[in-house]
């Protein structure tokens, strides 16, 4: 077998204090920092009607227990019977809830024996519920294991934490350090400023389909689902429901469906990925044994494909397709976890692990019943993880100098645009972000995948989270890369093609795909 494409087929940058601007024509273009915001720069046209973004720790607030004016707050609240709140509670969250809010009630209000036997029930059913998860071992959660599983480098450093942009417009949101979310919109005035007193290590925010002014915010006590009011009064108007399940804390990962129906979340404390029917409040467990708890999920573009990963070796990918039940497909890694993974066109998952060294592999997940391959028995052999590029750590050369940059290692995360041609990875001990060329065929198999550039800021600063923008407006663009760097400059980073480029086939790309893996499906 022929060694992988590796981080060695990048170019020789440049040695200067000049940051990394834009690709056009696959060629990098850089500028220096009294230029960035020079309107005559080649790159300027490509991004002018982006909003220009820039978090400096001035405008992070302290921690304040106060949170925003929600349309709860505006009325008087109404206090029904003890036994009518229980009722209510059978009727929408089941007999085990109604259990727990008669054990949690005043015992003059429901009488002392009713009270006594819900309080029993309770201990019976903590108990079972305690030895039937205790092989699993689930970990303890605290600062350090959030940060390792948020997609952010330095998380809890970070002045940008996680940012998300909305899949129909331009709307990005930035959730800070000071556990405040940021909402800017191109043609609005002002910022909104999103704070609640639940509202605490947000580490994963997806907005809803369809809809413009809803977000979903992953936090420390469960998930928090905005409706944002922008404008002069959005500070005020701007209200959130807060979702939560007994156990389902932190969470760690939110998606909204692509149809924009259904909202998922996972928590590295629960066994079970959440699926929130969002207008009743009420949450369905997709429960599955072993793996352990949940570190994030993905939905694919099309909605038919869930990705559940796990703290352990362990991932699921559910297919969610309509008209059939919903079913889970179990892979495994040889060691650690996933540490990142992304969907592209025609369902192909992208994913890298933990262990070292690190490898990016392609999973086709699309059923081609007409395109078995030759000598294959069945179809399932075809849905093999491929290994596509090592991404262990390489020092990557300078002109002029006989040192280099070290890029490669840990991934913490990575992203996939829309039409499926570029890929971005950032990694733990690197400065630069590695952009990669990419072609997926209509079988949901990489044909393609080249070097594009590296991405590097100026002097002092580090990459801390990404992501490409959904929706483009400029037609010139193929792609843009959004990066929150750890000056608090958030940079908007535009792929721009103005004529057809010949893209070469890796012969290592082509010998991988023949070559087997050692992840598998059982």
């Amino acid at each position: 077998m022929l060694k992988l494409s590796s981080l060695n087929d990048f170019g020789v940058s440049p040695v200067n204090n000049d940051a990394t601007v834009g690709l056009i024509d696959n060629v990098p273009i850089y500028c220096d920092k009294n230029q960035l915001h020079n309107e005559t720069q080649l790159f300027a046209q490509y991004i002018r009607n982006y909003p220009e973004v820039n978090i400096t720790s001035d405008m992070l607030a302290t921690r304040e227990s106060a949170r925003t004016i929600g349309a709860g707050d505006l009325f008087l609240p109404v206090e029904d019977s003890a036994l009518k709140k229980i009722a209510s509670v059978w009727r929408e969250k089941g007999l085990v809830e109604a259990i727990r809010t008669a054990a949690g009630e005043d015992p003059q209000r429901i009488t002392t024996l009713v009270h006594w036997i819900a309080n029993r029930l309770i201990l019976a059913m903590d108990f079972i519920e305690r030895k039937t998860s205790a092989y699993e071992r689930l970990p303890s959660i605290g600062s350090g294991s959030v940060s390792d599983i948020a997609a952010t480098r330095d998380w809890s450093t970070a002045l940008v934490r996680c940012l998300a942009w909305h899949p129909h417009c331009t709307r990005l949101a930035l959730a800070t350090r000071d556990d405040r979310i940021r909402i800017f919109s191109n043609g609005i005035c002002g910022v909104a400023v999103l704070r609640h007193g639940s509202q605490k290590s947000v580490c994963s925010m997806s907005w809803r389909p369809h809809a413009g002014r809803e977000l979903a915010a992953a936090c420390n006590n469960g998930v928090l689902v905005w409706t944002v009011e922008l404008g002069a009064a959005s500070n005020s108007l701007s209200h959130a429901t807060l979702l939560r399940q007994r156990k389902h804390a932190p969470v760690t990962g939110v998606s909204w469906h692509p149809q924009g129906d259904l909202l998922v979340s996972c928590s590295p404390n629960d066994l079970n990925i959440i699926i929130w029917d969002v207008a009743k409040e009420v949450g369905v467990p997709l429960k599955r044994v072993g793996g352990g708890g949940q570190c994030f999920v993905r939905w694919s573009p099309c909605g038919a494909k869930l990705l559940a990963a796990t703290c352990r070796t362990v991932f699921r990918v559910w297919n969610t397709g309509q008209g059939k039940p919903w079913s889970a497909e179990r892979w495994t890694v040889p060691n650690g976890r996933v540490a990142a993974a992304c969907f592209g066109p025609h369902q192909t998952l992208l994913f890298a692990s933990t262990e070292d060294p690190a490898t990016l592999f392609s999973l086709p997940l699309r059923d081609n019943i007409f395109d078995v391959p030759q000598g294959s028995t069945s179809n399932d052999d075809f849905k093999i993880a491929v290994p596509l590029i090592d991404l262990a750590k390489v020092v990557h050369p300078l002109e002029d100098l006989d040192s280099g940059i070290v890029i490669g290692g840990k991934v913490v995360a990575m992203d996939w645009d829309p039409s499926g041609q570029y890929l971005a990875i950032l990694f733990q001990d690197s400065s630069m972000v590695a952009v990669f060329n990419t072609k997926v065929s209509n079988t949901s198999r990489l044909t393609e995948v080249s070097p594009g550039c590296l991405i590097k800021g100026f002097p002092g600063e580090n990459p801390n989270c990404l992501q490409f923008h959904q929706n483009l407006e400029n037609n010139q663009l193929v792609a843009c890369l959004t990066i929150a760097w750890s000056s608090g400059r958030v940079q908007q980073f535009p792929i721009v093609v103005k004529r057809p480029i010949a893209c070469r086939v890796s012969p290592q790309l082509t010998d991988s795909l023949l070559s087997p893996t050692i992840y598998h499906s059982f």
